[in-house]
């Protein structure tokens, strides 16, 4: 089920090869008249090896793993980041300066690959990459107040911490979960829930750095519960997963439901990416609810913030979804956007609600810019007893 994700991986990989021809060229253009001429070849050997670290430390770690794979995955991640802001300074740059050359604001067209240009350029992006990842390590909780027009027996409020997208692995360590725990204890919740992305890749780094036991330690009335998201798909791992998830202290809730002793449905969905990656689809709504009481309270976990429809018809009171990282990085948010009838924050669809949240960790690289890593407190109140 795997060879459909290969042609557009060769052609992304394509893409990234021109990228960061175009970047290093433009950077020896810009700062090479400082160097010597017979420099060059040594730049290059030196920029290919820093452009490629990312790739070739997550080869490394299938066939070579350890110390060496880890560090050229975590600089490489860090250069993925750089790269993309020196890509978009680049072009903005250059088009720019093609204008004005055409309007005459340039006089020689030598002038466009000036080392002050490329110093400027080259220090915009580390800036903005520096604050990115300072920024992607600050947590921040986003409260909402919720009210679901249905009686859930007694209980008259349910308080509810959610956490997605964690990534744990190589990138976001025992040191950040740590401190999401803490704030997740803080907050004393009823109930924790984990709508998918718990585990990025790298399952090995989970387990070596004692993640398990750091999940163990949060404490909520009803306990934790998850799904599996895409990445626990993507990397052929979701057995694994499963298993260290269970000895986490989480119940993966697979097409599954359970009912709390207030009388509250908490139902997760498998991810979309099962059927493209198992060959075996998701159940239907319908099917995982058939034998749900509808005039109860139904808060609904699912991954990707899709089939929104499909959840207001069967009745869904809450839906809980992750995965878009809100773009994680300007403006990859502007493609969220247009991609998700909601890429982040709270919709209400008459007594259906959704709640995204961009996320607590991140992907490939290290780095939020116009995103915030979030944690979600929620409050519901519920109709109260007759």
């Amino acid at each position: 089920m795997r060879k459909k994700f290969i042609l557009p991986a060769v052609g992304l990989m394509v893409l990234y090869v021109i990228s960061n021809y175009y970047i290093g060229l433009r950077l020896w253009q810009s700062i090479g008249a400082l160097a010597a001429p017979e420099m060059v070849s040594y730049y290059w050997i030196i920029f290919s090896l820093v452009a490629g670290a990312y790739f070739l430390g997550r080869l490394g770690a299938i066939y070579f793993p350890g110390d060496y794979s880890d560090r050229a995955i975590w600089y490489g991640s860090h250069w993925l980041g750089l790269a993309f802001y020196l890509l978009l300074f680049w072009l903005a740059y250059d088009s720019a300066a093609r204008v004005g050359l055409y309007i005459g604001v340039f006089a020689p067209e030598g002038s466009l690959y000036s080392a002050g240009a490329g110093a400027a350029i080259l220090a915009a992006a580390l800036g903005i990459t520096a604050y990115g990842v300072r920024n992607a390590g600050i947590p921040r909780v986003r409260h909402y107040d919720i009210t679901i027009n249905k009686q859930a027996g007694s209980c008259k409020e349910l308080h509810v911490v959610m956490i997605s997208d964690l990534h744990l692995g190589l990138l976001v360590g025992r040191e950040r979960l740590m401190r999401g725990v803490q704030i997740i204890n803080e907050l004393d919740p009823d109930i924790v829930l984990m709508p998918g992305d718990i585990l990025d890749e790298n399952v090995g780094a989970f387990v070596e750095n004692k993640m398990p036991e750091v999940l163990r330690g949060i404490q909520s009335r009803f306990g934790v519960f998850g799904i599996l998201g895409s990445h626990e798909y993507i990397y052929g791992h979701s057995e694994k997963a499963l298993t260290y998830l269970k000895q986490a202290g989480i119940t993966i809730l697979r097409d599954q439901y359970i009912k709390l002793p207030n009388d509250v449905y908490i139902v997760g969905r498998d991810d979309l990416f099962r059927e493209q990656l198992v060959g075996t689809p998701r159940q239907t709504l319908e099917m995982i609810l058939k034998s749900c009481n509808r005039g109860l309270p139904i808060i609904l976990m699912d991954h990707q913030p899709v089939d929104l429809e499909e959840a207001q018809l069967q009745g869904v009171d809450l839906q809980l979804s992750g995965h878009t990282h809100h773009g994680q990085i300007f403006p990859m948010g502007l493609l969220t956007r247009a991609h998700f009838e909601i890429d982040w924050g709270y919709l209400r669809k008459k007594q259906y609600q959704i709640i995204v949240s961009c996320g607590y960790g991140t992907w490939v690289a290290p780095l939020r810019v116009g995103t915030i890593s979030e944690i979600v407190d929620i409050t519901i109140k519920f109709a109260p007893c007759d």
